[in-house]
């Protein structure tokens, strides 16, 4: 085994002829930029997934419990039984309405989604923390009621932090449906990278929202954060048996799974087309080790003579072909590596707001995972190795005294 390495090694290293050794080149890059493709690909669409997953986990929980067409009246007694279930660590009451916000520059109105919160969770919430803001509350210095507005909602609105706004919600009255409606402070001009929040959401404290949808110790969504490393699906049976199935238990995943499952096969379709660059470049080894027989034939001459075996004559050109396969996917990963930290680093990857809009997200950062690379370099090995078989049979047959006849 060490004699058909040694001596591919010295073909590759030091190939006779320019036009070999320019098509070996030829084939090395084009294994290349494949690979590189594949990495930077790959790194792209898990950036995307566990970045939006991140963000969608960091601004909302784990686990949502919420009463189908009316308020949770009994919010406290839930509160306490979530709070008791084996890997909860928070359980949070929320109210959330469609509304209708008005200001000076934007008279006519914009349909938002209110959300109102206790500003106490921006301590163990990151994301909430952007929201709140620095003061870890939603009321003015003043005592004003207080609302926070994502970036490009507030250009749209025309605000900034210390402009007045009013939120009008629906009310139902006796069958009637009548608005009613409250003014707010702009405590806190947020910009959290997640385009639905920055874009559709208001936030503000959750008396406020308790006043303003007249539900006073009411919620219609409890938010639940677990434990790190808690099973999903056995808190959210234990929540629905403890609480005797009286209320809606859902998890991040059933609020995503369309989502997320689309992203999924997205990255599969990815990793087959752009897996065919590959593939093709692998016609390059092919042609490389044909040009490299060829010109070989009086050394595969010799060696036969002296007594090599078929064996160690395809054994010297599977080895070129791997060696040419190893160069080219090692040389391929550091760069897509290298791409991927550069894009990250300097968050080369932005979108416009009408971009994040469909993205969901306003920039994107290029993830290497390790299972990735292992995967891709796998498969990178193995349609190289393919390529060098027939090759290498080919220079194994070859016939000693036809090799030596024209020499």
């Amino acid at each position: 085994m060490r004699l058909p390495l040694t001596i591919a090694w010295r073909y590759l290293k030091r190939p006779t002829d320019a036009l070999v050794s320019a098509v070996g080149l030829v084939s090395v890059l084009g294994l290349v930029i494949g690979v590189m493709a594949l990495v930077i690909s790959m790194a792209l669409m898990t950036g995307y997934r566990r970045d939006l997953q991140q963000k969608l986990l960091g601004g909302n929980a784990d686990v949502f419990v919420y009463s189908v067409g009316a308020p949770i009246a009994d919010t406290g007694a839930v509160l306490n039984t979530i709070r008791a279930t084996p890997g909860v660590a928070e359980a949070s009451p929320v109210l959330f309405q469609h509304a209708l916000v008005t200001t000076e520059r934007n008279t006519t109105g914009s349909e938002v989604m209110l959300k109102g919160i206790e500003p106490s969770r921006a301590k163990t919430t990151p994301m909430l923390a952007k929201i709140v803001g620095s003061r870890g509350e939603f009321d003015t210095e003043e005592g004003e009621s207080g609302v926070a507005v994502g970036q490009y909602l507030a250009t749209r609105l025309g605000v900034q932090r210390g402009s007045s706004l009013t939120v009008t919600v629906p009310r139902d009255s006796g069958g009637a449906f009548m608005p009613r409606s409250q003014s707010f402070v702009v405590t806190n001009v947020f910009a959290t990278g997640f385009y639905e929040y920055d874009a559709r959401w208001l936030f503000v404290d959750l008396a406020d929202a308790a006043r303003l949808l007249e539900a006073p110790r009411s919620a219609n969504l409890v938010e639940v954060k677990l434990v790190p490393g808690t099973p999903l699906d056995d808190v959210v049976r234990e929540i629905g048996r403890r609480t005797e199935h009286r209320y809606a238990v859902s998890d991040w995943r059933d609020m995503n799974r369309q989502l997320f499952s689309m992203l999924k096969l997205q990255q599969f379709v990815l990793f087959i087309i752009i897996g065919l660059i590959v593939f093709v470049s692998t016609f390059n080894i092919v042609s490389t080790l044909i040009m490299t027989v060829h010109e070989k034939r009086k050394e595969i001459g010799i060696l036969t003579s002296m007594g090599a075996q078929p064996t160690t004559i395809r054994g010297i050109f599977l080895w070129y072909g791997t060696l040419v396969g190893v160069a080219g996917t090692i040389t391929g990963v550091f760069l897509g590596v290298l791409v991927c930290y550069v894009i990250t680093r300097f968050h080369i990857v932005t979108f416009p707001p009408d971009i994040a809009e469909v993205y969901f997200v306003s920039s994107i950062p290029f993830i290497t995972r390790g299972i990735d690379l292992a995967v891709i370099a796998g498969f990178a090995f193995l349609v190289s190795f393919v390529a060098t078989i027939f090759p290498s049979m080919r220079a194994a047959r070859l016939n000693p005294v036809e090799a030596l006849r024209h020499e």
